[in-house]
């Protein structure tokens, strides 16, 4: 039986949309599926180095508060007396108002002198503790550490009744051999202590046990989560894990107790415990699916001895991902049954010479761009169509002859413009380099007359040489600038990375030489730079970065004015600021500051220079993986910013 031809094309249009919706269905809920899972697990990810910072603060806490009680008199008096209750009675203090949970003293030899906890324990030995080990040795460090209970014991209070857990059974857990742990995991920190002669007396130490310390893992969960709830469950949980055991959570248990003892899944104790490795995906957690992150705990040798843990509950991206695919559900069932409608409107109107039509444009997509189609004897829109048709063929073909003509045009044009491009980039490189050169002998003659070896000079004739090693000096520096452009634009700037510091090995050098030009100018340098900041880098093109920013603040900054630098690590990154006092730049300057031949213009006119140095400052610190900006403030400030990445450690 014939189908007529619109029924056909109606049927095959439902066809397509058919399979398209499908499709788009399947696509549609995978879109969904992934971007819900990869938001959370990425918010679940920044938690949990929310979650670290907390802990890191806990432990630069403990080590800022034994770097201000080792210095203390409280201190060197107890290493005289270390048995004088008066003495260890402040001692105790000191250790209530620093948040710790044990203190004690060691001598030279890490023999336990003092320890402010009943029942006082002493003359046990520590040079088996890494911590303490190393702060005997001079260094100041912190870190996780696991003390068995006999160390509790010693250290003395409740520690080791914190401590000690039965393993409660867990769903999902791996088999275990014991069913208890008496040992326990604490932050840590240990500081040397030295007389006003600098004679080592020992080393004082201070932790906090996480066992059951309840208090910094709901701080976590506050700074966190904060207090949200989902369908009246808290969305969020933190847990710090002794090896595969809950020591310190907020998960709860069907009775509503802390889940301590609980333990975690056997997909994570393979991955974090037993390879060392992060786990962030979906994972079942006492009673319930969370989309988790977890992170190994190191002690300071080096060794996984737990787990730092942080998830949010699965469900409620379970619910959102039902809601968007209700939702996509019935918005493609609305957008198919329009489109529906208007296929089987315009199939009714597709008859007649479509094939033809369709022939035809087979035939042109193969190259026969001279194809006509007879048009038909109806006077309808196929015939219109047609007409269209013949008449796009003749155009088609008339373009596809000019097409030709012009490429060939602009493909020899493209050949002579690479040509010349090419030497006048070697053109430009050769000139710098031999200027270099030549200039650098000129410089090293002025420099000898101006030093009188070969003779004394008048004070006129040596005013006339400085003014003529000044000048020397200057168009040195033109020429490197001009050299550089030559290298960036042939794509040969490359940086040299290695390890450094950018203190010693650039800004200190450099201000050396800037001695002088301050002072000339009466300008006060207020050097906020740490004493180091470590990253990996090409020395000699970050000296070009910091000497173009510190030339721009001494040319257009204040006369009498300041000039400011700072460093700051911020995410991952260093952040750098040359700021100065003077005249503001316009929004349009601001925008054009860094292309290639800007010159600004000052209060006395168009400053002097080539217009290239933070044309290359920006491409140096870009080719590093950084940025770089301007910013000012009305006539009071200028500031430089730039970004460099951090040495991970």
């Amino acid at each position: 039986m014939r189908i007529q031809l619109y029924k056909r094309i109606f049927l095959n249009f439902v066809l397509v949309i058919a399979l398209f919706g499908l499709l788009a269905a399947a696509v549609g809920a995978y879109l969904i599926n992934r971007s819900t899972v990869n938001e959370a697990q990425r918010r679940v990810s920044l938690d949990l180095r929310s979650a670290w910072s907390v802990v890191q603060g806990e432990l630069d806490g403990i080590e800022l508060f034994l770097g201000a009680l080792s210095g203390g008199k409280r201190v060197q008096e107890a290493f005289h007396q270390p048995e004088n209750p008066a003495i260890r009675s402040l001692l105790e203090l000191a250790r209530r108002q620093g948040h710790c949970d044990f203190l004690g003293l060691a001598d030279t030899q890490g023999r336990v002198i003092l320890r402010t906890l009943a029942p006082y324990l002493i003359g046990d030995y520590l040079t088996q503790d890494p911590l303490v080990g190393r702060a005997l040795k001079g260094e100041t460090v912190s870190g996780f550490v696991l003390l068995e209970a006999d160390r509790l014991k010693a250290e003395g209070g409740d520690l080791e009744e914190r401590a000690f857990m039965v393993f409660e059974p867990t769903e999902r857990a791996k088999i275990r051999a014991k069913n208890t742990e008496s040992a326990g995991m604490a932050l840590v920190a240990a500081t040397p202590v030295d007389d006003e002669t600098g004679v080592r007396k020992g080393v004082l130490y201070a932790g906090l046990l996480l066992n059951r310390n309840h208090a910094l893992v709901d701080k976590i969960h506050a700074i966190v989560f904060e207090e949200r709830l989902y369908k009246g469950r808290q969305p969020g949980t933190v847990t710090i894990f002794q090896w595969d055991s809950r020591v310190a959570t907020n998960v709860k248990i069907a009775n509503g107790n802390r889940a301590i003892g609980t333990r975690v899944s056997e997909a994570v104790y393979d991955t974090v415990l037993e390879n060392n490795r992060p786990y962030y995906d979906r994972a079942f957690v006492v009673n319930d699916w969370y989309l988790s992150a977890y992170d190994p705990i190191h002690d300071p040798e080096g060794r996984v001895i737990g787990i730092l843990y942080v998830g949010v509950l699965a469900r409620q991206y379970d619910d959102l991902k039902r809601d968007l695919w209700t939702l996509y559900g019935l918005l493609s069932l609305g957008a198919v049954a329009i489109v529906l409608a208007l296929g089987f409107f315009f199939a009714r109107h597709l008859t007649g010479s479509v094939s033809r039509l369709a022939q035809a444009a087979a035939e042109i997509a193969g190259g026969r761009l001279d194809m006509q189609v007879p048009e038909p004897t109806t006077d309808d829109e196929v015939r219109d169509l047609t007409r269209a048709f013949n008449d796009m063929a003749g155009r088609l073909k008339e373009r596809e002859e000019r097409l030709k003509a012009t490429n060939a045009e602009l493909d020899h044009t493209n050949r002579s413009l690479h040509v010349v491009n090419r030497n006048y980039l070697d053109m430009l490189g050769f000139v710098s380099h031999e200027l270099k050169n030549t200039l650098g002998v000129i410089y090293t003659s002025a420099k000898a007359l101006g030093m009188t070896a070969i003779g004394p000079l008048t004070e006129a004739q040596a005013k006339l040489v400085a003014n003529i090693t000044s000048s020397i000096v200057k168009a040195v520096g033109m020429t490197r600038k001009y050299l550089d452009l030559s290298r960036i634009e042939k794509g040969e700037l490359n940086p040299n990375r290695r390890p450094m510091d950018m203190i010693r090995d650039v800004v200190a050098p450099l201000l050396a030489e800037y001695g002088e030009a301050l002072a000339a100018r009466q300008v006060r340098l207020r050097n906020d730079l740490p004493v180091q900041v470590p990253l990996n880098g090409d020395r000699d093109l970050l000296q070009v970065v910091y000497k173009n920013l510190l030339d721009n603040a001494l040319k257009y900054g204040r006369s009498g004015g300041e000039i400011r630098l700072c460093c700051a690590a911020e995410d991952g990154m260093l952040r750098f600021e040359v700021w100065n006092q003077g005249d503001n730049l316009s929004q349009e300057q601001l925008a054009h500051v860094f292309d290639k031949f800007v010159r600004l213009r000052r209060a006395e006119g168009l400053s002097q220079g080539t217009g290239l140095g933070l044309f290359i400052t920006r491409d140096i610190v870009q080719r590093h993986g950084g940025e770089i900006h301007a910013a000012c403030d009305g006539d009071q400030w200028v500031k430089f910013v730039f970004t460099l990445p951090a040495t991970r450690t």
